[in-house]
This record gives structure tokens, C-alpha cells and sequence, in this order.
């Protein structure tokens, strides 16, 4: 009898812990988001040690949100473009990504090249092609122990209802409104255990989305840059500036087959050591261009941001236009000068290639100063004091033209422009400016009837510029414009 009780005893002990043991099962699913890495590939042996400390932990899931190239000559300017960067992404481990405007740059034949490259999935919600092809799906789940995974894609439609860029990049596809799809898309997505929209179209979309109560469980922005993190509505933003200086992981903790809680850390990568493996693939990848590796002049001194931003406009300002034009006024913006600087010694032609990325090229004519000073000043005063856009309220536009701009009285921190000091007389001058300037921040009936698109490159002018220096050169890293409180 005593035997007979001990078993059924340690039957019940042996239940009860079966039991315990059931409900304090958990498990992690780690999901690791970047965007903008805008062909960075110096950043992602970093990146890849950042997976396997995760993947120690628990099952990895990688994303990204879009803008994969446009940055990097090594990668733009391959003999097969983007395609580097897609080996390094297979190599790391992404799972799936979504589009973002800078896909498109070098049109449909290149962007279907690295997708069918890709050991990863594309998602789109908003985009459509004439071409056929049916890859890119709006949503796809992964599945991971048993527990289901929504990731949907949406691009930007900034650009007047397509994406930023120009319209040679978009002749084979069609979109609708981005923050709308999203949005419509949450009534049709497959029933999932969490829910992720992996979204270029910029925090203050990706906010507005958020406020209209969706279904998505974390939107994984891009496309503005920003670094975020924070709720909004029952559901997570997170952003992480570009270049993965940032990465933002979810720790989904799974118990009982459902995902129990997530918590959320943004990593500065900065803190992060390299892999060494894909540090020697990223280095293979450098010298396997000679052409790129060449020295083009030779600068004496460090340059500044600014020094660079001089440089560009010296030389737009001393290229042999056709038929004898000499530019009297040069402007160029400072969002496009996308080096920091020049180190001392020799400098590559992919540096020089990679301080403009977008293949922008020169247009020629000639302003009145008035014009002149309005599309500087609207640029300036663009958004509010309280909330500029975060390229106004500063000397936006570069020039070899010397000008203050006045600030108002306004005791806001950021007051908007009331005039500007120059030297022009009331005549007008000639201008050379970037094709992004001339398209974008002046009034299209100027545009049309005073200046002419030389199809001339930003880059060949630089390239030429830099071959002019023989005993090296000394860049001016003084700035310009300024500005003055009335």
C-alpha cells in the first residue's frame, strides 16, 4: 500500500512539473531593423557581429526599410551596380526588406537585378510595374516556432505621387499614396502573431499612419534619417539616422506558443566591433576596382564639410561651358555635398564619385537678384520656427556669392529670414547651380524660360577640377553665408 501511494504520488509530482516546466517555457525572437544603409559597406562587418550576439540568444530575423544603395561608388558604380551591397546583405543574413526611392536610381534593369540576387524577400504595397513581374508581394510572414511574423512594405510617394528621384527612375512603375496603402493594406493582411510595416516614407508619415489605429504591431521606419524610438497609439516607431549607425532590436519573448511581451533597443553601432570575416570581404570588394582606387589630386590640408562644399562649387564655377559662358554666380545646396571632408594626402576617385552620389548634373542661365533671393529666403523660412524642416533655418544654399541672412526679431529659437545683404547690382548674372536646386526650390517658369540643363555631370566637373591641381591642393574651409539677428 505504501508503494502504491509513493507511485501515484510521484505521478502527481511528476505532472506538476511537466506542467511548471510548460508554462515557463520561453523562448526569444530577436528582429534586427536597419534603413538607409545607402550602400555603407563599411558598416557591415559590424552589423553581422551585432546578428550573432543575438543569434546566441535566441532565433534572428533581419529587415531593412529601404535606400540599400546611392552613397557608395564601390557599390553605385560597379560593373554590375548594387549588386556588391546584395552580397554583403545575403552574407549577413537580411530576411526580407522593402523598397525605398533610392531602389529605383538606375531604373527597372538594375533594381530587378538585385532583386533576383537577393536570398531575401522584397515587400511593396504601394508599387506596381508594367513589366511583369510579380517578386515583389505586399507582405510576406515568416514563421518562427510556431509563431507567425506579418511583415508588410510601403516606399515613399513624395515625389508628386511616385517616389523622390527623377522620372527616367520610374517609367516602368506605378504607385498610390503611401501613408493610405498602409493603412488599407492592415484589412487584408493574413492573421499573425505580430505585425511589422517596414516603411520609407518618413517619420511624420509614418506618425500620421500610426495615429489612425492600425493594425501594425512596430513600423520599422526610414527615409528621413531620423534616430526615434517611442509609442504611438498602441504601436512602436522606430528610426535609426543612416549608414546603420544605428540598429534597432525587438526581443519578442514567446511563452506558451504567444508572444508574451516585446521590448525595444536602439543600438549605437558605433559601440559594436567588426566581424572579421565580412571586414575581409568588405576590403576584397574595395580592390577588386582599380579604376576607383586611382589617385585624382592630392590635398595639402584637411578639408572641413565646408571645404568640400567649396571644392564642388569651384568646380561648377570653373568648368569650359560651351560657347564661352563664365558662371558670375554659383550655388549649389548643402544637403547634396555627402562628404564630411577631405583627409590629408591622396584622394580617390570614389571619394570624389561619392560626394555625389545621385549622378546630379549642371544647369546654366542666368537670374536677376531678386530671384535670386527668393528661392534662398522661401527655402529658409520652409516649415515654422517652432518646427523647421530639418533643411531650413540655416544657409541651406552654398555659393561663391557671399550673403548674410538677416533673422527676424521673433524670440523663437530658429526665427525665420526677413531679408538678405549681397552685393549684386539690380542686373542679371550669369548662374551655374546643380540640376537639384534648379528643379526643386525655383519657380518652374524661371527654370524654363532662363536656364538650360547642360547634361553635364556634377562629377565630371569635379574629376576635372582635381586633375587641375598638380602640386596638391588647399581647400578653403571658410564659410560664406552667415546669419544675423535683426
Amino acid at each position: 500500500m505504501r508503494k502504491a501511494s509513493f507511485f501515484f504520488t510521484t505521478l502527481i509530482l511528476m505532472a506538476l512539473v511537466a506542467g511548471c516546466n510548460k508554462t515557463n517555457d520561453t523562448r526569444h525572437i530577436y528582429i534586427i531593423s536597419t534603413n538607409d544603409v545607402h550602400a555603407t559597406i563599411d558598416a557591415m562587418p559590424k552589423l553581422a557581429s551585432l546578428v550573432k550576439e543575438y543569434e546566441a540568444k535566441g532565433e534572428v530575423i533581419l529587415v531593412d526599410s529601404g535606400d540599400r544603395v546611392t552613397g557608395n561608388a564601390y557599390v553605385d558604380d560597379a560593373t554590375h551596380p548594387g549588386l556588391p551591397i546584395i552580397e554583403l546583405m545575403n552574407e549577413v543574413g537580411y530576411d526580407v526588406v522593402t523598397l525605398g526611392n533610392h531602389e529605383f536610381d538606375k531604373g527597372s534593369k538594375v533594381l530587378y537585378s538585385m532583386l533576383e540576387a537577393s536570398d531575401f524577400e522584397w515587400v511593396c504595397s504601394n508599387m506596381s510595374n508594367t513589366l511583369g513581374d510579380t517578386r515583389i508581394k505586399p507582405s510576406t510572414t515568416i514563421t518562427v516556432d510556431g509563431i507567425d511574423i506579418c511583415f508588410a512594405g510601403v516606399v515613399d510617394t513624395d515625389g508628386g505621387g511616385r517616389p523622390l528621384g527623377g522620372d527616367r527612375s520610374y517609367v516602368d512603375f506605378s504607385f498610390t499614396p503611401d501613408c493610405d496603402t498602409a493603412y488599407e493594406l492592415c484589412a487584408t493582411l493574413p492573421e499573425s502573431d505580430y505585425v511589422v510595416l517596414l516603411s520609407h516614407m518618413g517619420l511624420d508619415n509614418d506618425r500620421r499612419l500610426a495615429e489612425r489605429n492600425t493594425s501594425y504591431d512596430w513600423i520599422a521606419g526610414g527615409h528621413s534619417h531620423d534616430i526615434y524610438g517611442g509609442y504611438i497609439n498602441g504601436t512602436y516607431i522606430s528610426q535609426n539616422n543612416k549608414n546603420i549607425r544605428y540598429a534597432t532590436v525587438a526581443d519578442l519573448t514567446i511563452r506558451d506558443g504567444k508572444v508574451a511581451e516585446v521590448s525595444f533597443t536602439q543600438h549605437n553601432m558605433a559601440e559594436v566591433e567588426g566581424c572579421d570575416n565580412i571586414a575581409a570581404m568588405v576590403a576584397e570588394l574595395k580592390l577588386s576596382d582599380p579604376e576607383l582606387n586611382t589617385t585624382e589630386m592630392v590635398v595639402t590640408t584637411a578639408a572641413t564639410r565646408e571645404g568640400v562644399t567649396n571644392f564642388t562649387i569651384e568646380a561648377l564655377a570653373s568648368y569650359p561651358y560651351a560657347e564661352g559662358f563664365v558662371p558670375e554666380v554659383t550655388i549649389y545646396h548643402y544637403g547634396g555635398i555627402r562628404l564630411d571632408g577631405f583627409a590629408e594626402g591622396a584622394l580617390k576617385r570614389v571619394d570624389i564619385l561619392n560626394n555625389d552620389p545621385f549622378l546630379s548634373t549642371i544647369c546654366i542661365g542666368e537670374m536677376t537678384p531678386e530671384q535670386i533671393e527668393t528661392f534662398i529666403l522661401e527655402k529658409y523660412n520652409n516649415g515654422t520656427p517652432e518646427s523647421p524642416d530639418k533643411e531650413s533655418h540655416y544657409p541651406y544654399f552654398r555659393s561663391d556669392l557671399e550673403y548674410t541672412i538677416i533673422l527676424g526679431d521673433s524670440p523663437t529659437e530658429n526665427p525665420d529670414a526677413i531679408d538678405i545683404i549681397h552685393n549684386l547690382a539690380p542686373r542679371k548674372y550669369r548662374v551655374a547651380m546643380c540640376n537639384y536646386v534648379a528643379e526643386n526650390y525655383i519657380d518652374s517658369d524661371i527654370v524654363s524660360s532662363q536656364l538650360r540643363n547642360t547634361s553635364i555631370t556634377v562629377r565630371e566637373a569635379m574629376l576635372r577640377y582635381a586633375r587641375s591641381f598638380k602640386d596638391g591642393y588647399t581647400p578653403n574651409n571658410n564659410t560664406r553665408q552667415h546669419e544675423v539677428r535683426k
